[in-house]
């Protein structure tokens, strides 16, 4: 199969999801109004001075949503062929993640200044807040770990990266202090000189790697504590959370996002340019099953979460997007279509993972287990070559090819772990209000509480990577998220009297395969004894029915919403 055909289909479909479904979804579903003014909520939302354009706002959006996850999980689904991962990620994307994205943006919109449980308690009933923040903050917390993990170990595997990524984090800075207060029509040239500058760095510092190497060994009676390079890369990252997490988003947070989202477009750009000229074949199989891998069945739609719906999304759009926003219009641009440009790094992911290898002898050997894949940061890495090979068709050189995507991956993890670490501390500020007793409300205790839970879980094992050990739980969380969000948009358009069947359909089809594979990994994790998993299992489904009776409820019987 021609790579291009596949890149022609998705184009097609993923420009009429917008044109038309989207705009379905704006005005007749959710109604976006141009006048709509948000109330005054009792806490006040995050707002600085200034005016940023919506394009700023894009693409800090986009590279907050857990894009590394898109990127393993598209790889990984190939296991199965090529077929299931590209139609998932391509229809999955239109219907359910842009329904998602743009939803999740207009209930954060209606209930401004609130974290995704005090609007569950708002809609719900009291108890949906705890059960809610529940669920969020276990998978933050997993999400936070993980992702500061694999950025570790990108930097440890990519050297000539490291100077890149932190020089352009300070140009960042420069970027937002700059960008303050300023008017829209200033953001693009300042925007050409930083992109320029960015790109400068990776091709002049790309030749001075930097590296730990070796292990330094803190020995003491009974025992050692090995430091090797992932560890103290993990460190030195959630130092670096803490301080982004106590700045106004404007300052660094959301520059150097944008910057990241610029470079991943510039990527991207680069790739389906390739592709468009050099139309690789695919040597992966259509479909694909052996004795060592699991059915496609529930586990393709577990596995490939991010490329297609990920209720991580609902904690990005209502910790960081929505509270930059002016108009609720916009959630239609910047909602459903973040969802298409995730869409569009799937598809990269899948079509670099279909043609990455010369024959399919060859790829029938790597794809010959599930176990090959459970190295996360391998996945990434076979990622960044891909490109940095098929970059070489356009005559770049392999070398700053790898080197700017390394930059690229590495900086939509940190993205990640800056928006997980500010919904970690959304949903703490909420708790605070709530057991004003039990928590302390200092906005400095909180942040701490929140990067010290979260590196925490990863630096458990001394060697920075303990949170994968909680990775199996990742997929099936996530997608109990979306079904929570769902739910929640559903009460919602219920109590304005709106359609809720767009909601209702990826609602009852994730209801389905969340809980089928999570009864699968249950099943597994009690056969192997794993019982941190299983209990993690029988929590998520406590929760998710307790959130379902309620959400029943409350379709039942609608009432005025609370705001």
């Amino acid at each position: 199969m021609n790579s291009l055909v596949l890149v022609m289909i998705a184009a097609v479909v993923f420009a009429f999801g917008y044109r038309f479904y989207s705009k379905l979804l704006g005005l007749g579903v959710f109604r976006l109004g141009k006048d709509y003014s948000t109330p005054t909520p009792d806490r006040p939302a995050e707002s600085e001075p200034g005016v940023f354009g919506r394009h700023l706002i894009f693409g800090h959006h986009v590279v907050s949503l857990a894009a590394g996850a898109v990127v393993t999980g598209c790889i990984t689904s190939l296991i199965w062929g090529w077929v299931p991962a590209f139609l998932w990620a391509v229809v999955g994307t239109v219907v359910a993640a842009g329904t998602y994205g743009l939803g999740a943006l207009w209930l954060s919109l209606r209930y401004p200044g609130r974290n995704p449980a005090e609007i569950a308690a708002r809609l719900l009933t009291s108890p949906a807040h705890e059960l809610f923040a529940l669920v969020a903050f276990l998978l933050l917390l997993i999400m936070n770990a993980v992702c500061a993990t694999l950025a570790a170990q990108l930097l440890s595997a990519f050297p000539a990266s490291v100077l890149p990524f932190w020089i352009i984090t300070a140009v960042a800075l420069l970027l937002g202090n700059f960008l303050r207060g300023r008017e829209d029509f200033e953001i693009i040239p300042a925007t050409l000189i930083a992109l320029a500058l960015s790109l400068m760095v990776v091709w002049l510092l790309g030749n001075y790697p930097l590296s730990f190497t070796g292990t330094l060994n803190l020995e003491t009676a009974e025992s050692y504590f090995p430091f090797d390079a992932t560890l103290v890369w993990v460190m030195l990252l959630f130092a670096y959370g803490y301080y982004v997490t106590r700045l106004p988003m404007w300052k660094l947070m959301r520059p150097r996002g944008y910057l990241t989202a610029l470079l991943l477009g510039l990527t991207l750009l680069i790739f389906y340019t390739v592709v468009t000229i050099d139309q690789p074949r695919l040597v992966a199989p259509e479909f694909n099953a052996g004795p060592g891998i699991p059915d496609t069945l529930p586990w393709l739609f577990v596995t490939l979460t991010s490329g297609a719906v990920a209720g991580f999304h609902l904690l990005v759009a209502n910790a960081v997007t929505a509270r930059q926003m002016k108009r609720e219009t916009d959630a239609r641009y910047i909602g459903y279509g973040g969802a298409l440009a995730l869409g569009l790094l799937a598809l990269s992911a899948i079509i670099i993972g279909s043609t990455g290898l010369p024959n399919v002898q060859e790829w029938n050997q790597r794809y010959a287990s599930w176990e090959t894949f459970m190295e996360l940061h391998a996945v990434l890495e076979l990622y960044v070559n891909g490109f940095a090979r098929h970059a070489a068709g356009l005559g770049l050189d392999p070398a700053f090819a790898r080197s700017l995507m390394a930059v690229v991956i590495i900086g939509l993890l940190v993205s990640t772990l800056e928006a997980g670490l500010r919904a970690q501390k959304q949903l703490l500020v909420g708790l605070t209000e709530r057991y004003p007793a039990i928590i302390p409300g200092n906005e400095k205790t909180l942040i701490a509480t929140a990067v010290g839970l979260s590196a925490l879980l990863s630096l458990h094992d001394g060697h920075g990577r303990g949170g994968l050990t909680l990775w199996p739980v990742y997929g099936v969380a996530d997608q109990f998220l979306a079904i929570l969000g769902f739910a929640l948009l559903a009460v919602a358009l219920r109590r304005l009297g709106r359609p809720v069947s767009a909601v209702l359909l990826p609602l009852v089809f994730l209801l389905v395969t969340a809980n089928w594979g999570l009864g699968a990994l249950m099943t597994q994790w009690w056969s192997n004894n794993h019982w941190i998993l299983l209990l993690l299992g029988i929590l998520l489904i406590a929760v998710e029915l307790g959130v379902t009776f309620l959400a029943l409820n409350g379709l039942k019987s609608p009432r005025p919403p609370q705001t």
